[in-house]
């Protein structure tokens, strides 16, 4: 029997129910064993409608073995070609009661949306692009991320956008955001998502509405509501133009006036949020929002006394984040609070879990490292490092040097940071046996820590601070590589096992 002959007979097969789930098993079973090129030949000569009608059953193991055939044959398609050909079976796929169907179609639909022309031409089909819609308000979270994700691909290009936020879209956008009040955070997070990749397509989600109703719930009674928002706006902080929007209309000035009220429940859940969010505008624009709002920073600085962990931890990670940056160092510097918040965090570190002593230690890392040569910032670092405490070096080996190899890479990456900067490489110098640790090849046996120490090794070889006989050394283990294992000779002697 010819391969036509036997696709034919499998498809008339599919229509006496009691031989579906078999045919669907050899169906399956053939296309995958075959090459690309051949399945896909294959998948041409089978009957797709009566593929699609065998999702049409309350059988379980008929409908997934179903699903599975479809998205191979559906994947061998030219792209635009199945939702051209097939738009009516995948809007009924769409309103299946089964989440696999669903998830095969919003699959299929996601592999042909990969570029603008495929984009343009999949708006055009209103009611299938009216259901994928729907779907981020399904009760099934892995539909719902899936149909989140397809719409965000359509919003943040300059073409599609426009389609999305028509006039009978955004109907279709309202109801589901109606639908309850998480629904509607996947809906705003999707227009968080979709502006964050692309200003032109924030500028029209602002003309449309939408981005102001975020910033509405704000005021929302519903502290677990403003939590959320919160969070979601500091990811819009990420970017230029997001920052620029929230500065625009006035964001962070009104969490400040939120975070001074006396509402004590407002400041239990939604303080490590607003903390993030003053960190994200931060990173932007440090010398606006650093002196603009001064009492955010000395409450990140009163946080670090703190017994609760979640506080300590945010407001830690938001000081190393504003500080990653040359012009965030410049920007602190000019208000003189390092001086008294980094022996609080130093002090505070030995009481912390290991997870937070390393967020610690990065945090530390951040500051002390620098972006570029820049006299400014190098006398500000070294400044920094004479705050930490009576002996910073030994401080930091201690972390360096500790069991556990997490906290070792934390340490040691305090002093890659110093290994960058002359008056780092000075101190390096200048620490009894810290050059042989680092030269030693037998104080580590981690691979991450073995690169860690390589780089630092090899921005010292560097330096000219060095004796000509020391940079040798540097020199040979760095041409050695990162895990050079030293030969060991073995003398064998007559009559000893």
């Amino acid at each position: 029997m010819s391969r036509d002959q036997w696709l034919f007979q499998k498809s008339s097969a599919l229509a006496d129910e009691d031989e579906r789930i078999s045919t669907l098993n050899e169906i399956k079973d053939y296309l995958t064993s075959l090459p690309q090129n051949e399945a896909a030949q294959s998948a041409q000569l089978l009957q797709m409608p009566l593929l699609f009608d065998c999702l049409n059953d309350s059988n379980t193991e008929q409908i997934d073995l179903a699903c599975e055939v479809l998205s191979l044959c559906l994947g061998t398609l030219n792209l635009g070609e199945s939702t051209n050909r097939f738009t009516v079976p995948l809007e009924r796929a769409l309103k299946h009661p089964h989440s696999q169907v669903k998830i095969m179609a919003l699959k299929d639909i996601q592999r042909n949306i990969v570029n603008d022309e495929l984009m343009s031409n999949f708006c055009k089909h209103v009611p299938l692009f009216s259901m994928a819609i729907e779907c981020i308000g399904n009760d099934d979270l892995a539909v719902a991320t899936l149909a989140c994700d397809i719409i965000t691909t359509i919003g943040v290009s300059e073409n599609s956008v426009k389609a999305l936020l028509s006039n009978e879209m955004q109907v279709v956008l309202r109801d589901v955001m109606n639908k309850n009040e998480v629904v509607r955070l996947r809906v705003f997070e999707v227009f968080i998502n979709i502006s964050r990749k692309s200003e032109t397509s924030q500028n029209i989600l602002e003309s449309s509405g939408f981005l102001s109703q975020i910033l509405q719930d704000l005021d929302n009674n519903d502290i677990l509501l403003r939590m959320n928002i919160i969070e979601l706006l500091s990811q819009l902080g990420t970017c230029e133009h997001g920052y620029n929007y929230l500065e625009r209309n006035g964001v962070m000035a009104k969490l400040c006036k939120q975070l001074s009220s006396e509402d004590a429940l407002f400041i239990q859940l939604c303080e490590p949020g607003v903390l993030r969010f003053f960190g994200q505008l931060a990173y932007w624009k440090p010398n606006d929002i650093v002196s603009k709002y001064v009492s955010i920073l000395h409450r990140i600085c009163s946080n670090i006394d703190s017994d609760n962990s979640t506080i300590v931890g945010v407001s830690i990670d938001t000081i190393g984040h504003i500080a990653e940056t040359n012009e965030g160092k410049i920007a602190l510097n000019s208000l003189d609070v390092m001086s008294k918040l980094l022996p609080s965090i130093v002090e505070k570190l030995n009481k912390l879990p290991n997870e937070l002593k390393i967020r610690a230690l990065n945090c530390l890392e951040n500051i002390i490292q620098v972006n570029t040569n820049d006299g400014r910032v190098t006398a500000i670092t070294k400044k920094w490092y004479s705050c930490l405490e009576e002996n910073p070096i030994e401080f930091i080996l201690k972390y360096a040097k500790n069991p556990f190899s997490e906290i070792r890479i934390a340490g040691l990456g305090i002093l890659n940071a110093l290994a960058t900067q002359v008056w780092g490489q000075e101190v390096i110098k200048n620490a009894p046996g810290l050059l042989e640790f680092l030269l030693d090849r037998n104080s580590e046996t981690i691979k991450e820590c073995k690169e860690l120490n390589f780089e630092i090794v090899k921005k010292l070889s560097t330096s000219e601070i060095f004796s000509h006989e020391v940079n040798l050394r540097l020199q040979a283990f760095v041409k050695e590589g990162p895990f050079y294992v030293e030969g060991i000779t073995e003398v064998a002697i007559e009559g000893v096992d």
